[in-house]
């Protein structure tokens, strides 16, 4: 290729405004709990980390325990699990786990609370990490979009959509009734809706200075509100992973995000990544519910993050 038409292909990919990110990763397979003891991981058996939380396992990291350690793997295509033994070390295949020394419990069935459709949304996920570059927003340039679908219910009650800006208000119109939600600093505007009937509500919201609209959503969106039913199922399988998982706001993410209550598992996956930023293999998760909820400076912002961490390892 020559160096005129090397500049000119940049140069028509600057114009497009998107750069690729560094080559995904496959989906993880198997997810690492109830760890006790010492216990360590490493991608390619040579530099081991110790772990002392729930963690996510891709294809050929390997699992090594001390004296005093053990652990739980969880299969995310077979929903089977596993107990790892004293003093063993486990590699982590595409068929499941295999123990290379020491002990390695048969399989049996595990909570499916726990697997809850992990690899299609990861596999989905990496298509939300390219970065876009950064172009000023011009103030007659308002575009406001909102969550095609989402589900909301008693207990999780937050809508949440894109700050256009600090001097803008908002009028949330929800099945023809409007609600006045006040400008924010934030990056992100959030509305606790008042209790709404079971099953879909169609809403839209409108973009307000000095109390004249001056735009408005593209598209509405439609809010799925569950029944109180539904709403105890929810709350009874939170109940079970917290139980099982105590403390890992990753794996509460993980089954809020499967039952497509997105703003929850949203604000679940910011306080994993607010603890463990290093977690970045799994950082395209919570790239996926600022995409699904509509907020695009979020969404870049993680991006950017999620290419720098790869690009440094």
């Amino acid at each position: 290729m020559s160096r005129i038409l090397a500049v000119a292909l940049a140069a028509g990919l600057m114009i497009m405004g998107w750069t690729q990110g560094v080559k995904a990763s496959e989906p993880p397979v198997s997810m690492l709990m109830q760890v006790a003891g010492a216990v360590e991981t490493s991608k390619g058996g040579d530099k081991w980390a110790p772990v002392t939380r729930n963690k996510f396992l891709f294809v050929g990291t390997q699992v090594r325990t001390g004296a005093d350690g053990g652990g739980k793997l969880i299969d995310q295509n077979s929903g089977m699990a596993q107990t790892i033994g004293a003093n063993s070390v486990v590699e982590i295949t595409a068929s499941g786990a295999k123990a290379l020394s020491g002990a390695l419990s048969a399989p049996e069935a595990a909570s499916g609370d726990l697997v809850a459709g992990l690899s299609n949304r990861f596999a989905e996920a990496q298509r939300y990490t390219t970065v876009r570059r950064s172009v000023k927003k011009e103030a007659t340039d308002l575009k406001l979009r909102v969550a095609s679908d989402i589900t909301l219910s008693p207990t999780y009650p937050d809508l949440v959509w894109e700050n256009v800006g600090a001097q803008y208000g908002y009028t949330l119109v929800i099945d023809g009734s409007s609600h006045v939600v006040p400008a924010t600093s934030g990056e992100m505007v959030r509305f606790r809706l008042p209790a709404l009937s079971a099953g879909p509500h169609s809403f839209g919201v409108t973009v307000t200075e000095g109390g004249q609209a001056v735009a408005q959503t593209e598209k509405g969106g439609t809010i799925t509100w569950l029944s109180a039913a539904e709403d105890k199922a929810l709350v009874d399988g939170v109940a079970r992973v917290k139980a099982a998982s105590a403390g890992d706001e990753f794996a509460l993410g993980n089954y809020l995000d499967s039952k497509a209550v997105t703003v929850a598992a949203m604000d679940a996956y910011r306080k994993h990544f607010a603890a463990h930023k290093d977690d970045n293999d799994m950082r395209p998760l919570l790239i996926k519910t600022y995409n699904d909820l509509k907020l695009r400076d979020l969404r870049q912002k993680e991006a950017l993050v999620y290419n720098e961490q790869l690009e440094s390892n």
